[in-house]
């Protein structure tokens, strides 16, 4: 009986209902963060171990072969331990930016960016590292000079997004990288003629670490797309991908304007 009237009590207190709403809903936020700390820790770790474990192997063997004096092998061997540093070097890299830009959000630095200017110097990154092995077209709206933006937050999104169609693209293939006006936002655009990617794929693609079955073996940590979700959001532009396999992917980015 007196539980009875507790659980009525319960009932008719609005703040107590709240209260027990909010202690239940901020359980359930600190479990998803735990499950989700969990997951990056294990991930990290996972993307670590992978190029140390080759550098020990490797180093193990060059000793081998610098008994031998079989100079040809050393050589390889030197360059799989390149190889592995590269990697590792790219990992910390995009783990570093990926907490480093969480800590821009009170810091944009809005501004009138010349978009065929920024275009062109966004371009001459890309070029250096490609060369003439991928053509890139570029189509700007012709009434579309400035646009209101963070420069150096928006340089970040595209570069990620220009170098992943790079990665993905076949040897001497097309990447088409599109701006144009849509209501009351700018529309970026690219696409590429790559490998696609599968729909069941789709939900996970801007996971820190994710891969794509089909990218098991391209280079690459999968931070990329995690650091393109989270820059976005700074900037509160909405992304969009669009893509099937073998047939190319589109990615989106809706700036408001």
């Amino acid at each position: 009986m007196v539980n009875s009237k507790k659980n009525k009590k319960a009932k008719n207190n609005p703040s107590r209902q709240k209260k027990e709403k909010f202690v239940k809903r901020r359980s359930s936020a600190n479990s998803s963060l735990r499950k989700l700390q969990a997951e990056f820790i294990s991930s990290t770790s996972h993307q670590f171990f992978t190029p140390l474990s080759t550098i020990q192997s490797s180093v193990e063997l060059l000793e081998y072969y610098i008994k031998n004096e079989n100079y040809a092998r050393q050589q390889e061997i030197i360059n799989k331990i390149k190889r592995s540093i590269v990697n590792l070097t790219n990992t910390l890299e995009g783990i570093t930016n990926l907490y480093k830009y969480n800590s821009l959000k009170q810091k944009l630095n809005l501004k009138n960016i010349a978009i065929r200017k920024f275009v062109n110097d966004l371009l001459e990154e890309v070029v250096v590292n490609i060369g003439d092995s991928i053509l890139i077209i570029v189509n700007i709206e012709p009434d579309l000079n400035t646009i209101y933006c963070d420069e150096f937050i928006l340089k970040q999104i595209l570069l990620n997004l220009i170098n992943n169609a790079v990665k993905f693209s076949p040897e001497g293939g097309q990447i088409r990288f599109d701006i144009k006006k849509r209501k009351n936002r700018i529309e970026f655009s690219v696409k590429d003629e790559g490998i696609g990617i599968a729909k069941s794929d789709l939900k996970k693609l801007f996971n820190p670490f994710f891969r794509g079955k089909n990218a098991a073996t391209i280079p690459g940590a999968g931070l990329g797309l995690a650091i393109v979700k989270n820059l976005s959001q700074l900037l509160k532009a909405k992304i969009q991908c669009i893509s099937n396999l073998k047939e190319g992917t589109e990615f989106k980015i809706l700036l408001p304007n």
